[in-house]
């Protein structure tokens, strides 16, 4: 099983060698920007692009994803904060250039969760990129009044991270490239499932338990951009927690008396603030399915975002973490 784990790190790490030369801050428009113009249609209406951005603030992880896997480098990004590393980056996001600014954190929680326009204005963009931190309509004029704007790409929670890589691929030029990545990080996981045809059928949960809340926050919606990643390697969520959340959005939060409702072959699992220990002290976690078979993966909070919030490189920093879990339920 080292081995195929060793494989898989190796064969999903090629999308993010793809990181040469189209960065953003360059000496200015090429001739072949000269009349080029590009459209996006997003939630909040279309943004037309004159020309390839020089200065981009990304103000979502995907995004920054996106560009970083381009080769584009972001002149002001919107950081994990403490849920990173001391520049607020993810594991998977090392190739941030050190120029980069973060979007200050503080202004935002101040404001309610609305982006930090002023600190956007000063970086003098030429392209806002923005996900859910794009609340609604007056946010987006705010913004979009400052430079080109693209809000989330359509009304669910978390944007395909193919369409987003196809957007930046027109935006910049570089269709090629991005299909070329797309393409690789799908091959990837596809022969993955192939590997692990008995993962075809089974279960799969992504939660948290909150430890000094105690609570418990299950992620039950099919649209979700983890449950997207472990559809394609032929698992689902289980129905009953699909139809309890119902109009919930897609997360129910439940009361550590009700860990029978993580009752799934896989479970992937944070135990926020707190260790492994914390969750097998709930009365009935131990004889879940997942822990009794093998399908418990105990994670960090990197984790859930990578499958949660998804990129190619997030989707390869993720798998790796949980395959032994995978190998095990997934042999044939």
């Amino acid at each position: 099983m080292r081995g195929g784990r060793a494989a898989l790190v190796v064969v999903l790490g090629i999308v993010v060698l793809l990181v040469a030369g189209c960065g953003s801050g360059g000496d200015g428009a090429s001739d072949a920007d000269v009349g080029r113009a590009t459209t996006v249609s997003h939630k909040f209406g279309t943004t037309t692009i004159e020309g390839t951005p020089q200065r981009v603030v990304a103000a979502s992880s995907q995004w920054v994803d996106a560009l970083l896997e381009l080769g584009i480098q972001p002149v002001a990004y919107l950081s994990a904060g403490d849920s990173g590393d001391d520049r607020g980056l993810y594991p998977w996001e090392q190739g941030m250039s050190t120029d980069a600014v973060e979007l200050d954190r503080a202004a935002m929680r101040s404001a309610g969760a609305a982006l930090p326009a002023e600190q956007i204005a000063a970086l003098e963009p030429d392209l806002i990129l923005g996900a859910w931190q794009i609340a609604d309509q007056s946010m987006f004029d705010r913004l979009a009044a400052l430079a080109p704007t693209i809000g989330p790409l359509g009304d669910a929670q978390v944007d395909s991270w193919q369409d987003q890589l196809t957007v930046l691929g027109r935006v910049f030029g570089v269709e090629d490239r991005a299909a070329q990545i797309v393409q690789e990080s799908n091959d990837a996981v596809s022969s993955l499932a192939s590997r692990l045809p008995g993962l075809h059928g089974r279960t799969a949960v992504l939660a948290q338990f909150l430890v000094d809340a105690q609570q418990i926050v299950v992620v039950a919606d099919p649209d979700d951009g983890a449950s997207a990643v472990f559809e394609s390697l032929g698992l689902s969520l289980p129905a009953p927690l699909v139809a309890e959340a119902g109009a919930t959005g897609g997360r129910l939060t439940l009361s550590p008396e009700r860990v029978d409702a993580l009752d799934a072959d896989l479970l992937v699992m944070l135990p926020n603030g707190g260790t492994e220990a914390d969750l097998l002290a709930l009365p009935g976690f131990a004889q879940l399915p997942s822990v009794e078979q093998g399908g418990l993966a105990v994670v960090d909070y990197p984790t859930v975002v990578g499958f949660n919030t998804p990129s190619s490189s997030s989707i390869a920093y993720s798998l790796e973490r949980i395959t032994p879990q995978l190998e095990k339920l997934g042999a044939a």
